[in-house]
């Protein structure tokens, strides 16, 4: 056999070799190939051509020929890590290729986030030291398509300054920690796009047959249908589209696993995640043909979203998903930004990332690579018992008492609790909850809980049941009567809906008030509404704080005007008695950009006034700034006024914090028909903040004069 395989080699090798070939980007200087693999190559040539391919690290060549169409594939073994090598194809050499470990690093926007984004002298002194030319780094363009791509356009390149500081941070910070382990070299292939849904990066004939896969499928062809003919609204969330355009190029490409981060596009249909990643991650072991490679994912951070409980509910759509096989979870509840979704933080990402790896992958058998993920719960009376794995030497937390806790019973509706650690288990509680059945761990958008192992990773969001979640919200509105010189309040409702209210500030439940028709309030009140379908309570509440004062529903005039995206509802948003929400997005705050909030209130007859209070928004990320200043005047006629208060803020611009505070003037009773108010805009933002010298937005959503 060994002589019939030695005539057949010199044929082979006596052939002409033509140099009409063609290879993907992969394949370049630079490269890195997996250790100890038997790493598929391949190209293109003319149809019958023989393709030989050799690595130095052993001069054996490995050889086919061109099918029909010109394709070819092969598979090279490879040796232990170690290079530079060089690999000839043909008459095509590539230099300075590296064997080593190979890593997929894909997602959206956080996973996009470049290292240079993060501008701090931390960050900047690591892209200064980034010379690491056993790291190398391929960064796949973007590009989204209808049909399968062959090739994609990028580049193998070695670590350097400049190209780490373009390359995603969570990515080098992972591929850095695994090569300065290992020491061994590492390539790290950057497939991501800002935006990205996971269902883009899914095939598409394996999308068709999950339930999940064709809804979003169906979604997007009523989407072609609603547009002009001609136009093709693919994008980076279109069924399939990122896995034709930058995914299937990559395969089968010889790796040891993934990273992944993302999520955030996907938050509100967080049903349907954790069944979408599992059949994202099958699709891709199945299409590498690798087996169950290692599958590490990151948690989406608290972010506090317009539609409350998503990014929770998504969160704990990804724990589900640690159900697939040889996958793992770095968590960062405690390295987020509720006011920002892409926290600067990328560092301890790529090291948690990088935990799971050395661990699971590498074998580093005496290593912490997680935080308390929950395991099960055992009721004792009043109180619940929640038991955890990857406790590490143990429970603590950063206060007091463990924080972001909630209970119910078996009416579904949830109340916070309190926690105690007791030992490797967390008891929880609430007098609200005589018989508890359910416990949610971290279950709003923008929960930073405080529970961590000793090692410092911190818990997962989880709940303990199954209950299906139920996002419906009735919105409370309010308008004021001129006659009856009280509010009428609204609940908007739809076909199905049960709705149950409270006007104290409790939790609304079926033994509340059912809403039938619109109602009159006379005094101040918190009106609370729930929305219960087949007697199942919505996780989320519509609430409205009213407080009734001097100024309610009294003529104002604008000195200066109110930006028409931040209108509140208009001329009345400051004196209608009705408090704005947490969320400035929502249409209920009033916005002045680079302008001072001035108005004049007409109070209709002469009324002792002895406070004036103005209600004000900080969220310094999304530059609003609370003012600088508040004043008030007061007149008898409309033209001549008299300053009668001033006060000063003292709560310090401070980035990554949302604040909401009634700025209150007191001062001696005094008799007047006009007050003017001044609220003096911060102006242009400062040197550290993003948007240096542009303009700060002031936010207010009433004026309070008793």
């Amino acid at each position: 056999m060994k002589t019939v395989f030695s005539i057949t080699l010199f044929i082979f090798l006596s052939l002409p070799v033509f140099s009409r070939l063609q290879l993907p980007a992969l394949f370049c200087d630079n490269m890195v190939l997996q250790r100890e693999f038997e790493a598929p190559f391949w190209g293109w040539a003319e149809p019958g051509e023989i393709v030989a391919v050799k690595g130095s690290w052993n001069n054996i060549a490995v050889m086919t020929i061109t099918d029909d169409h010109g394709k070819w594939m092969l598979k090279l073994p490879t040796p232990e890590a170690g290079g530079p090598y060089f690999v000839t194809i043909n008459n095509d050499t590539l230099k300075n290729v590296m064997i080593g470990e190979v890593w997929i690093c894909s997602g959206q926007s956080n996973m996009q986030f470049a290292l240079s984004d993060t501008q701090d002298s931390a960050t900047k002194a690591e892209i200064e030291n980034a010379v690491l030319p056993e790291l190398r780094l391929f960064y796949v363009a973007r590009d989204n398509a209808d049909e399968p791509n062959d090739n994609c356009y990028g580049r193998w390149e070695e670590c350097t300054p400049e190209s780490a500081g373009s390359f995603s941070a969570v990515a080098y910070y992972f591929g850095k920690e695994i090569q300065q382990r290992l020491k061994i070299p590492v390539g790290l292939i950057h497939v991501s796009w800002g935006g990205s849904s996971a269902q883009a990066w899914v095939n598409y004939n394996v999308l068709k047959n999950t339930p999940e896969g064709r809804y979003y499928i169906e979604k997007y062809r009523n989407k072609v249908a609603s547009v002009r003919p001609g136009i093709n609204p693919r994008d980076q969330q279109s069924p399939a589209s990122l896995y034709n355009g930058m995914l299937k190029p990559l395969i089968p490409y010889g790796i040891r696993g993934a990273i992944w981060y993302q999520g955030e596009a996907n938050t509100k249909e967080h049903a349907l995640y954790a069944g979408l990643m599992n059949t994202m991650i099958t699709d891709w072991r199945g299409e590498w043909g690798e087996g169950d490679f290692p599958f590490y994912f990151v948690q989406i951070a608290p972010f506090d979203y317009d539609d409350q409980i998503v990014g929770a509910a998504l969160r704990d759509a990804q724990r589900r998903t640690l159900a697939v096989p040889n996958t793992g979870m770095a968590v960062t509840l405690d390295i987020g930004n509720p006011d920002d979704v892409h926290p600067k933080n990328k560092k301890d990402v790529g090291h948690r990332l990088a935990l799971w790896a050395r661990a699971k992958t590498y074998g580093e058998s005496d290593l912490v690579y997680s935080g308390p993920l929950y395991r099960s719960m055992k009721t004792e009376k009043n109180k619940i018992h929640l038991y955890f794995d990857h406790t590490g030497s143990g429970l603590i937390c950063t206060g007091e008492k463990p924080t972001c806790f909630e209970i119910a019973g078996e009416d579904k509706v949830f109340y916070p609790a309190d926690a105690q650690i007791d030992g490797n288990t967390v008891v929880v509680f609430s007098k609200k909850v005589k018989n508890p059945v359910a416990v949610r761990f971290a279950f709003h958008n923008g929960d930073e809980p405080n529970l961590f192992n000793s090692e410092g990773l911190p818990a997962s969001t989880f709940r303990t049941d199954d209950w299906k979640i139920i996002t419906a919200k009735a919105p409370v509105t309010g308008k004021f009567d001129e006659d009856q010189k009280a509010l009428i309040i609204s609940i908007e409702p739809e076909e199905g809906w049960d709705i149950r209210y409270t006007t104290d500030g409790s939790e609304p439940g079926m033994e509340s008030k059912k809403y039938t028709a619109p109602f009159v309030l006379t005094e101040d009140a918190v009106v609370r509404s729930r929305v219960f379908i087949d007697h199942n309570p919505s996780l989320l509440t519509s609430e409205l704080r009213i407080e009734k004062h001097l100024a309610t529903g009294k003529k104002v005039y604008y000195n200066e005007q109110y930006a028409e995206r931040y209108s509140g509802g208009g001329d009345f948003a400051l004196v209608n008695s009705m408090f704005g929400s947490q969320n400035f997005r929502d249409g209920k705050w009033q916005g002045f950009s680079g302008k001072n909030l001035d108005v004049i209130i007409d109070l209709e007859q002469p009324e002792t006034i002895s406070s004036v209070g103005v209600n004000c928004l900080q969220v310094v990320n999304s530059w609003i700034v609370f003012p600088v200043e508040i004043d008030v005047f007061v007149s008898d006629d409309g033209e001549h006024f008299t300053p009668i208060a001033s006060l000063k803020n003292v709560i310090p611009v401070k980035p990554n914090q949302k604040e909401i505070h009634l700025f209150q003037s007191r001062f001696d009773p005094v008799k007047t028909q006009y007050v003017r108010v001044v609220a003096k805009n911060y102006g242009k933002l400062p040197l550290w903040h993003k948007g240096v010298g542009y303009n700060a937005w002031l936010f207010a959503d009433e004026i309070i004069i008793k």
